[in-house]
């Protein structure tokens, strides 16, 4: 889901957070991600994480997905690091 506010490249801030930076450096080295997944990298709010990029100009497209859990199947979004503003 892309937002209509169009940042520049020349506006995206600098990450200060290092799950941030693990998160975003894993995503541009071609890593989807959803919150199970993320989990495991010590990230217990990636809709969160994804945010605050998405505040600072960085562009993800996110997917609905069904996985198995120990209760059953539920629905989780995947997202995908799209890139910068051009």
């Amino acid at each position: 889901m892309m937002s209509d506010q169009r940042i520049s490249s020349d506006q995206v801030q600098h990450i200060q957070e290092p799950k941030e930076r693990m998160i975003l450096a894993m995503m541009q080295a071609g890593r989807s991600l959803n919150r199970f997944e993320a989990e495991q990298y010590g990230d217990h709010c990636l809709h969160s994480t994804i945010s605050t990029l998405r505040s600072k100009g960085y562009q993800f497209t996110d997917a609905w997905e069904k996985i198995q859990t120990r209760f059953g199947k539920i629905r989780v979004k995947r997202y995908v690091y799209i890139g910068l503003p051009t």
